[in-house]
């Protein structure tokens, strides 16, 4: 009998990218991740037919992708690829340049010879460009070149592998023709109408269970009341109450039956939209002959008594009260789909599924010492589309090998959702918190100015759709009233408060918010309601520039010579130093610190500190990572100096190059001290700084997330310089 039953969720989803006044799809995603993601993963489960997984199909993405299929759907991207490269205006000339290196530069552009080479002749930084200059150096054969690479780039493995017309391509390498344009555009057509069918499949052979998530992919808990935010966070600002849980029955309803028409049975379960779960939502669910949901551990170990092992608890369904029902839930291990999500795109495919299985043998056998029954039920679940656009190859090689290992393992056993929900053993948890699978709450889509703003906009074109339905004007059809609800609920989608507020960054957050208060605009204007006053003008804030996110939140002001010893041991000890904390650099994917959520840093003349504060304990910190390596560079100077965390409060050494160097301690937090003159770091150089925390051989997280720290070792006159009342 298997030790450990793995139930791996993969989530495919894409936002409303119509314009309401057009029908236009403003940006290409859906068209685009269908060439790869959406056709890889199916192509390489219908090759282990032994790995059971659970495939979440967004109905707002289904929507999109039978619009390509049927050929209704056109966006930008794909009229500037049609149209011939001598026919290019000079403007679309400049479009081409600006959105056609839109790929992953590393796995994509770099191996493919021609499309580096153009990269390098437009420029890696758009925004410091000329385009119309750049795009007037331009010849023809280079943009008809770059046409063709930028849509044949998107091809993932399995068209590639099932398409030698794509493969000759692909080893022609430039000089491409509009015969090989028309054949590109032509197999993009061909794999988005295989999509539905192909898992569909994948479905009736019983080898994958689809499931869905409300339509539009809205925070279900946010749309039901806007006041549940508050009880995860009790003194988030918030909008005027936005609550509206017949909208929310909308979304589940029609997600139902979407899911029947396009894959010929209902879902069996749901993932709610970003893991966002209260006990309203879950009533709504299990009301609606939902059979299962799912979300993060967060969430699940809120729900509990503090101090329930989080081991205990997490490897194991539960049973849910959802009003007068319960409802089957897991709950996703956030470190082990983290890994996939985030890390293991830096490491060697074999490497990587070795160091995956490891965990999940450790968590097995850890079930079984701690005598708990049957095998440990682990929940990985994660974002389907967007990690395999950083892995080289698409993640052909890193799924091959751990689809491989899970296999040939008789420990290990893959599950549905349904198969790893059955027979939930009590005690049934009472109430469910409410929160979502960032943070345990709702603080992306509710806590920042931005997002109040577009939530208020919604509202009040809420509640005057709520009047005119009530008492109708003679001019506003029953069709216009359904249109207007229609483009609400679209309005409804978590998406485009993700792109509010500073947490996530995109090149494309103009579009975002021009969609969203499009939405809220058309709404009214179908009803002749006033337009909300919100939505007339541009909600985001201008974008920092993309080098903004290894800035510290506070630089060094003052020198400071703190006790190495894992604790605060006065207040004042890190008054003075720099703070950084991470943020989103990768705009589309939420990468939760596994380890460390905070760097302090200073210095005194003759030492470099570090302090590392825990996500959440320091005995989870230790559990997430082995090493922690300190990495400098200056100018003659490239040191990497590992410590390793063991959070009882004792000195240890550094090493580098298998040498002592500094030292640390961790106890509440990690400090480490590194001294100047070893390290060969002489007053008023230039220090770049970053950490990574490792596990075995594998980098989990670094700090910054980009780029490094900037610092300058300190002489004699640092406080003098730096002195403030």
């Amino acid at each position: 009998m298997a030790k450990v039953r793995l139930a791996f969720l993969w989530h495919m989803h894409q936002p409303l990218y119509r314009a309401p006044e057009t029908g236009e799809f403003l940006l290409p995603w859906v068209r685009l991740h269908a060439t790869r993601a959406y056709y890889d993963m199916a192509w390489m489960l219908e090759r282990h037919p032994a790995i059971r997984c659970t495939v979440n199909f967004t109905p707002v993405l289904m929507e999109q992708l039978e619009a390509y299929a049927r050929g209704e759907a056109r966006d930008r991207f794909l009229d500037l690829s049609r149209k011939r490269a001598r026919e290019l205006l000079p403007e679309e000339r400049q479009a081409v340049l600006r959105s056609f290196f839109m790929i992953d530069w590393e796995t994509v552009v770099k191996p493919m010879p021609r499309y580096w080479e153009l990269l390098q002749k437009r420029g890696r930084d758009v925004r410091y460009l000329d385009l119309a200059r750049v795009a007037s150096g331009f010849s023809e054969a280079e943009l008809a070149d770059l046409q063709v690479l930028f849509n044949l780039g998107w091809f993932g493995f399995g068209a590639v592998e099932d398409d030698p017309g794509l493969a000759a391509l692909r080893a022609k390498g430039r000089g491409y023709t509009e015969a090989d344009l028309d054949y590109v555009l032509a197999a993009q057509r061909r794999v988005v109408g295989e999509i539905a069918p192909r898992w569909r499949a994948l479905s009736e052979r019983g080898q994958v269970e689809l499931s869905s998530t409300p339509y539009y992919h809205p925070i279900l808990p946010l749309v039901c009341d806007t006041d549940s935010a508050r009880r995860a966070l009790p003194h988030l600002p918030l909008p005027p109450r936005f609550a509206w849980p017949e909208d929310a029955r909308w979304h589940v309803r029609e997600a139902i039956a979407s899911h029947e028409r396009h894959f010929g049975a209902r879902p069996a379960g749901m993932w709610p939209a970003e893991g966002s779960v209260s006990p309203e939502a879950l009533e709504l669910l299990a009301s609606e002959g939902v059979r299962w949901a799912a979300t993060d551990e967060g969430v699940l170990l809120h729900s509990l008594p503090e101090g329930t092992p989080r081991p205990r608890a997490l490897y194991r369904p539960w049973r849910v009260q959802a009003g007068a029902r319960e409802l089957p839930m897991l709950f996703r291990d956030r470190g082990l789909s983290d890994l996939i999500g985030f890390s293991y795109q830096r490491t060697g495919a074999a490497e990587a599924a070795a160091d995956f299985t490891s965990h999940l043998a450790a968590i097995g056998e850890a079930w079984e010492d701690d005598g708990q029954p049957g095998p440990a039920t682990v929940g990985v679940f994660l974002d389907g589309e967007n990690p395999w656009e950083h892995f080289q190859g698409s993640g052909r090689d890193f799924l091959e090998a751990l689809y491989r290992r899970l296999e040939s393992s008789p420990d290990l056993a893959t599950a549905t959702l349904t198969e790893a929900t059955a027979g939930a053993p009590g005690p049934v948890i009472p109430r469910i918190h409410s929160g979502s699978w960032i943070e345990a709450s709702y603080r992306i889509w509710m806590g920042h100015e931005e997002d109040r703003r577009a939530w208020t906009a919604l509202g009040r074109a809420r509640e005057a759709l709520a009047r005119v339905e009530a008492a109708p004007a003679p001019s506003v059809t029953r069709e216009a009233i359904a249109l207007a609800h229609r483009h609400l609920y679209a309005a409804e989608g978590s998406d485009w408060y993700w792109w509010y507020g500073d947490d996530f960054h995109t090149e494309l957050a103009v579009e975002f918010d021009g969609l969203f208060r499009s939405y809220v605009i058309a709404a009214c204007q179908l009803i002749g309601a006033p337009l909300p006053i919100e939505a007339l003008e541009p909600i985001k804030r201008a974008e920092l520039p993309a080098g903004a996110e290894a800035q510290p939140l506070r630089e060094p002001t003052l020198l400071i010579t703190p006790t190495i010893d894992g604790r605060e041991t006065t207040y004042f000890e890190w008054q003075g130093g720099g703070v950084y904390r991470p943020g989103q650099a990768r705009g589309s994917m939420f990468g939760g610190a596994q380890a460390f959520e905070a760097l302090r840093y200073g210095f005194d003349l003759g030492h470099l500190y570090l302090r590392l504060d825990p996500v959440e304990s320091p005995q989870r910190a230790t559990e997430a990572c082995s090493a922690v390596r300190v990495e400098l560079l200056a100018t003659g100077v490239q040191a990497q100096v590992d410590f390793t965390p063991a959070c009882d409060g004792v000195e240890r050494p550094g090493r580098r190059d298998g040498a002592p160097l500094g030292r640390a301690a961790f106890a509440r937090v990690m400090e480490l001290a590194l001294p100047f003159a070893e390290l060969g770091l002489a007053p008023g150089e230039r220090v770049a700084l970053a950490l990574h925390v490792l596990r075995g051989g594998v980098e989990l997280e670094r700090l910054p997330r980009a780029g490094y720290v900037t610092l300058t070792v300190p002489d004699q006159d640092f406080e003098r310089i730096h002195w403030r009342v």
